[in-house]
């Protein structure tokens, strides 16, 4: 499988820092991250907005899971201090993610000019198998 940022590393903007993330497929995948240095208050996250694709490979045409700050899976939680959190219900993880280990990167998007696109984050995504869902009807 090609995969992204293997040991050895791989090539990113230097705006895109190289996070690993992990989730279980039977909870909601709330990561939350701050931008920048925490008493930095030369740049803040008015108007922007933030996209989020998981792929199998870098190089794959259409997303598993596309995530968005207009589409709601994205929250802005402090435009000033710059932290946002991820809201992806289990329900989207298990339709879109089968247990494994993914690639992603998480982009920033300025609303007022959608051409400039700032990479922030990028890596893999392993999906676990979670154990306790939620009963049935």
């Amino acid at each position: 499988m090609d995969q992204c940022c293997p040991s050895d590393g791989c090539d990113h903007s230097v705006t895109s820092a190289h996070i690993d993330l992990r989730i279980d497929n039977n909870g909601t995948w709330m990561d939350a991250f701050q931008f920048g240095e925490p008493l930095d208050t030369t740049w803040t996250l008015a108007g922007q907005n933030f996209e989020l694709d998981v792929q199998l490979s870098p190089y794959d045409i259409v997303p598993l899971l596309h995530m968005s700050s207009t589409g709601g899976q994205i929250i802005i939680d402090d435009v000033v201090q710059r932290v946002i959190h991820f809201k992806v219900d289990p329900a989207v993880i298990q339709s879109s993610l089968k247990p494994g280990t993914y690639v992603y990167d998480l982009v920033m998007v300025d609303a007022s000019s959608p051409s400039i696109r700032t990479p922030l984050m990028h890596g893999m995504l392993i999906v676990k198998q979670g154990v306790t869902y939620p009963a049935g009807p």
